[in-house]
C-alpha cells in the first residue's frame, strides 16, 4: 500500500487538509491518504512523543504544513526506513529567527505571541487566523472559516512553545531522502526569504514557490500543491 499522510499545522484540525487531500487523491488515486490530527507535544517529552507518532502513522511519505512539516522532517530523520519522503509546506527550517538564520520570525515578536496566547488564548487564536489568511484574496472569510484543533489550551501552549525552539537545519543537511518544500511568497509566519535560504542550505533540496499565495496553501492552492506533491513522487526511485 502507497501511504500519504497529512499533518496539520498548529492548532488546526485535520479538517485544514482535507482540500489537499481531495486533490491529490484524485492525481493519486492508487494511493491512500490520511488525515490525522497532531498529538500533544511538548519539548520535555519530544523523543518519546515522536516514537510513538512513528507508531501511529503509516509508513510512506509524510506532507507536512508549518509545525506538521516540521515535524515530518524530524520523524524521517529519525525513522528513515519508515518513511522515505518529505514534502513541507509553509514551513521554515528554524521558525523563530536565530544568528544564523535571519529568514525567520523575530524572537522578540514570537515571545509577544507565546505570552499572549498564555494570557489569552482564544483572542489570539483569532490573531492568528488573520496571519494565517494574510495573502489571500479574501483573508477574513478564509479566517473565520479555519476549524481548530480539540486539544486544551496548555497542549496548545506546548506545542507552540516546541514551534519556537525547533530547528530542522542539521537534519535537512544530512538527510539523504528525497524532500520537496513548498513556500507561498505573501505568507505573513514564514518568509519566502526561507525558501532561498534552504535552497542554498542543501542544494539537492526541491523548493517550489507560489507567488500569489499566503500561509494558507493547503486551503486555497491544493490544486498547485498537489500538481507538485505528485511530479514529485513520480520522480521516487523506490
Amino acid at each position: 500500500m502507497l501511504n500519504i499522510t497529512l499533518l496539520p499545522g498548529w492548532a488546526l484540525a485535520p479538517t485544514a487538509m482535507q482540500p489537499l487531500a481531495k486533490a491529490l487523491g484524485q492525481r493519486l488515486p492508487e494511493w491512500c491518504i490520511q488525515t490525522p490530527a497532531l498529538p500533544a507535544l511538548q519539548l520535555s517529552t519530544l523523543e518519546s512523543d515522536l516514537a510513538i507518532l512513528a507508531e501511529q502513522l503509516p509508513p510512506g511519505v509524510l506532507v507536512g504544513w508549518s509545525l506538521g512539516g516540521m515535524l515530518a522532517v524530524q520523524l524521517q530523520r529519525r525513522f528513515p526506513q519508515r518513511f522515505s519522503h518529505v514534502v513541507t509546506i509553509a514551513s521554515n527550517a528554524c521558525f523563530v529567527m536565530r544568528k544564523d538564520w535571519a529568514a525567520a520570525m523575530p524572537a522578540e515578536t514570537f515571545k509577544a505571541f507565546l505570552n499572549d496566547f498564555r494570557a489569552a488564548p482564544e483572542k489570539t487564536l483569532k490573531r492568528f487566523a488573520l496571519l494565517v489568511a494574510q495573502g489571500s484574496e479574501q483573508p477574513r472569510t478564509l479566517a473565520q472559516t479555519l476549524e481548530w484543533d480539540s486539544a486544551a489550551a496548555d497542549q496548545r501552549l506546548h506545542a507552540l512553545a516546541l514551534l519556537g525552539v525547533l530547528d530542522s537545519r542539521a537534519a535537512l543537511k544530512a538527510s539523504t531522502a528525497a524532500s520537496l518544500h513548498c513556500f507561498g511568497g505573501r505568507d505573513a509566519l514564514v518568509p519566502v526569504a526561507a525558501a532561498h535560504a534552504l535552497a542554498q542550505m542543501q542544494p539537492r533540496l526541491q523548493v517550489a514557490i507560489h507567488d500569489q499565495a499566503g500561509h494558507a496553501l493547503p486551503l486555497e492552492q491544493s490544486e498547485w500543491l498537489a500538481e507538485r506533491i505528485a511530479g514529485f513522487l513520480g520522480q521516487r526511485d523506490d
